[in-house]
This record gives structure tokens, sequence and C-alpha cells, in this order.
């Protein structure tokens, strides 16, 4: 049986998918990066968040890869 990949390997392959893994974090717009990202992060978004009622799914998604310190803009966000 294979072992599940952790969340930092997954993301870094969404990222990587779409050429973005040393984007600065301000680059990462592209509508569908930004979808595969959220269909990645939504089950532990808040539903509010993920609606946008009381909170942004971009912003949520940014501190995601920001607390995963994935190498963005050439650095570590």
């Amino acid at each position: 049986m294979t072992k599940p990949l952790p969340e930092y390997d997954i993301v870094k392959e969404i990222l990587i998918k779409h050429n973005c893994l040393n984007s600065s974090i301000e680059d990462l717009d592209d509508p569908i990066l930004m979808q595969d990202l959220f269909d990645h992060f939504v089950e532990d978004m808040p539903y509010g968040t993920q609606k946008a009622r009381d909170g942004d799914p971009d912003e949520y998604i940014y501190d995601k890869l920001e607390d995963l310190k994935l190498p963005l803009g050439g650095h570590n966000v």
C-alpha cells in the first residue's frame, strides 16, 4: 500500500503543474491555479470563508501557502 503524500508535497505538485513554484505570491492570480488550490484546501476552510461571507478564500489560501513554507518568489514566504 502506498503512503499518502504529505500536504506540502501535494500543494507543491499543484504549483509545479501550473509552473508557479518559484513565483511570488502576488503572481498567483491564475483562476485555474486558484481553483485547484481552493479544491485542495476547501475541506479545512471555514464555511463562511468558502462562501466569502466572513473571510476571503484567496487570503486563506495565501496564508496556508505561507504556513507550508513553500518556495515562492525565490524564498520561503
